[in-house]
């Protein structure tokens, strides 16, 4: 799947993924490809991502909003 992570100083990362996990008010979220479609504020301390080779990248926020698209792209929006 698609994400891409952006906040107001820039893009923080961009790519291809196997999974997203992050954390909402009601706790950790796990997106996968084909994850229906949503939309969810985010919580910190930080979203994990597992790139399609398998590295694992922690991007540390503190708030923000996760949209998942029906054509498995993620677009996280952070402080």
């Amino acid at each position: 799947m698609r994400i891409a992570i952006h906040s107001i100083q820039g893009t923080r990362w961009q790519g291809m993924a196997s999974k997203l996990i992050c954390y909402t008010s009601l706790g950790q979220m796990t997106v996968l490809d084909h994850h229906i479609p949503l939309v969810s504020s985010i919580t910190g301390p930080n979203v994990e991502v597992v790139s399609a080779e398998g590295k694992k990248e922690i991007i540390p926020v503190s708030s923000g909003f996760i949209e998942v698209r029906p054509e498995s792209e993620v677009i996280v929006l952070t402080q």
